[in-house]
């Protein structure tokens, strides 16, 4: 992401619809995952300014690993620890160790080498039986201004996210669309600033993480928060992003 992107991130991550709903849904898988008295060993792999694992800590132990010094900064700054910085390309981590590991909105960056590789790290990191929690941008034809901002290098669809997994070894228990309530609206945005995406400079290009007014925000995750209630029993065949929940096996 462009450097003041984080900055932005955390500004507006404890309160934004989109992030509170996304961590909401999040939250609410690991909780199921949480039955017994044995704190859970939690990786949030891309972990950014550090709200989700904030959030995840009340189920176990959870540590966050980010690329990028300005997003580890807001970490330090939310008091985590069991942060560190790593290169997801690069990174060796604990063989069977993990029971759940998220990763949220990062495997599609331009930074990525192959994320079939990392799904396979993913993999080998997990106790058998533990979970990848794994959220992707959807849909080519939604590429805008926003994806230079934030260095996307793909969007994905459901059939693609799902494919990787399995080629990865995992079980995919869920692969659904997310936000397809919202789907007309956001992609009648998206697409107004699609010319923008293509005469933009990466540097100078911000995206949509911004405050919306009060009143819109609260609509905004009312929404999604019906939305989540609607993905506790079935799939959505339409959205922005591509949700799945994955186990070794």
């Amino acid at each position: 992401m462009n450097r003041r992107e984080y900055q932005q991130m955390f500004q507006v991550e404890d309160s934004h619809w989109w992030y509170v709903a996304l961590h909401e849904l999040i939250a609410s898988i690991v909780a199921a995952e949480s039955r017994t008295e044995e704190p859970l060993q939690i990786l949030d792999a891309g972990c950014g300014t550090g709200r989700l694992c904030q959030l995840l800590q009340r189920f176990g132990a959870v540590q966050g690993c980010d690329l990028a010094e300005e997003a580890l900064e807001c970490c330090r700054q939310r008091g985590l620890a069991g942060i560190f910085k790593a290169d997801l390309n690069e990174a060796d981590f604990h063989p069977a160790y993990y029971d759940v590991i998220t990763s949220i909105d990062t495997l599609y960056h331009l930074a990525i080498k192959d994320e079939s590789a990392i799904l396979e790290k993913f993999h080998a990191a997990l106790k058998p039986g533990g979970i990848l929690i794994l959220n992707l941008v959807a849909h080519e034809f939604l590429r805008s201004s926003h994806d230079v901002a934030v260095h996307t290098r793909r969007r994905y669809t459901r059939r693609e996210v799902v494919t990787m997994l399995q080629r990865a070894g995992f079980r995919v228990e869920r692969a659904t669309y997310r936000l397809g309530f919202l789907f007309v609206p956001i992609a009648f945005y998206r697409l107004l600033k699609k010319r923008a995406a293509a005469a933009a400079i990466a540097d100078e290009v911000a995206s949509d993480v911004d405050a919306p007014h009060h009143f819109l925000n609260r609509v905004l995750l009312g929404v999604s928060r019906i939305e989540n209630r609607l993905l506790a029993c079935c799939d959505l065949p339409l959205g922005t992003s591509v949700f799945a929940v994955a186990r070794k096996i």
